[in-house]
C-alpha cells in the first residue's frame, strides 16, 4: 500500500512538472519578441502599510478578507482601474523565464494578464483563461497557480461571490503539540468558488490560506489537484512605496518543489 501510494505521488507530481514545464515552455516560444528587463531587487522589510478602507467596493464583508488587503497597501482602495505590475522570473526545472504579470481591478474582482517573450496569456471573471493563441490545458494549469494562489486573489474573491470559511485559528505547524513550541500559528481561512458567480472559475475550487497570525501576511495557500495537495509558499515580504508583496512563491507536490518565482519589482498605477 504504501509503495502505491509512493509512486502515485510521484506520478503525479511529475505531471504537474510536465504541465509547468510545457506552460513556460509555449510561453517562452517566441524567443527575442519581447525582452522584459528586470530591475535590482528591493530590500526586505517586516513593517507594514498604513491601515486604509475601500471607496468604490465594498471589500469589508469578508474579515478576515478585509484585514489582509489592509496589511497589503493602497491597491485595493482606488479606482476600477487601477494596475498592479509584478516582474520577476519562473523557475521550473531547467526553464527559467522572465515574466510580467499585470493585474487590472474591477467590479468583479480582477482580470490578470501574464505576459513572456512576445505572448501573453489572460484569465477574467467572465471569460477565464484566453491568449493571443489557442490556450492549452498547460497553460490553464500555469494560470492557475499564477493568479489564484495569491494574497491578491484572496481578497478579491469575495467580489465573485466565493465563501469564506475559518477552519482554525492559532493553528500550528506542529504535529506532537510540544509545550516549548515557538513556530508559527495561523488562521486558516477556506475559500471555495463552489457557489461563485462565474463561469471562470479555477480547476481548484476549494483553497485553504495559512495567514500568519504575528504578521497578518498570507504565509501559504493549499490546493487539490487531481487527489494531491499542491502547496504554494509565500516568503520574503518586501514593502515598497506602501505595497506589501512577497519576493519568493514555491510550489511543491508532496514535498517536492515544481516552480518558483521569484519576484524582483512591484509597481502600482492608477487610472485616476
Amino acid at each position: 500500500m504504501f509503495v502505491r501510494r509512493f509512486l502515485t505521488v510521484r506520478v503525479v507530481a511529475s505531471v504537474l512538472l510536465v504541465v509547468l514545464v510545457g506552460g513556460l515552455a509555449a510561453l517562452a516560444a517566441r524567443q527575442n519578441a519581447y525582452n522584459i528587463q528586470l530591475p535590482q531587487q528591493r530590500e526586505l522589510i517586516t513593517t507594514g502599510p498604513s491601515q486604509a478602507t475601500s471607496r468604490f467596493r465594498n471589500l469589508s464583508l469578508q474579515p478576515e478578507a478585509a484585514k489582509l488587503s489592509k496589511r497589503l497597501g493602497q491597491r485595493f482602495i482606488g479606482s476600477e482601474s487601477d494596475v498592479s505590475v509584478l516582474l520577476g522570473e519562473v523557475t521550473t526545472g531547467e526553464t527559467r523565464i522572465p515574466l510580467r504579470i499585470m493585474r487590472k481591478q474591477d467590479e468583479r474582482g480582477e482580470s490578470v494578464e501574464i505576459s513572456a517573450n512576445g505572448r501573453a496569456l489572460r484569465w477574467s471573471a467572465l471569460h477565464g483563461a484566453t491568449g493571443d493563441t489557442v490556450v492549452t490545458e498547460l497553460d490553464r494549469s500555469l494560470v492557475e497557480r499564477l493568479v489564484f494562489d495569491s494574497a491578491d486573489a484572496f481578497v478579491l474573491a469575495q467580489l465573485r461571490g466565493a465563501s469564506y470559511q475559518v477552519v482554525g485559528k492559532n493553528v500550528r505547524a506542529d504535529l506532537g503539540g510540544a509545550d516549548n513550541y515557538n513556530g508559527p500559528l495561523w488562521t486558516v481561512v477556506r475559500v471555495s468558488y463552489e457557489g461563485a458567480d462565474s463561469e471562470a472559475k479555477p480547476e481548484s475550487v476549494a483553497r485553504m490560506f495559512y495567514i500568519n497570525s504575528r504578521t497578518g501576511l498570507l504565509d501559504k495557500v493549499i490546493s487539490d489537484v487531481r487527489g494531491e495537495e499542491i502547496e504554494a509558499v509565500m516568503d520574503g515580504w518586501i514593502t515598497d512605496a506602501g505595497e506589501t508583496f512577497p519576493s519568493v512563491i514555491c510550489w511543491s507536490v508532496s514535498g517536492r518543489q515544481v516552480m518558483e518565482f521569484k519576484v524582483v519589482s512591484f509597481n502600482r498605477s492608477s487610472g485616476r
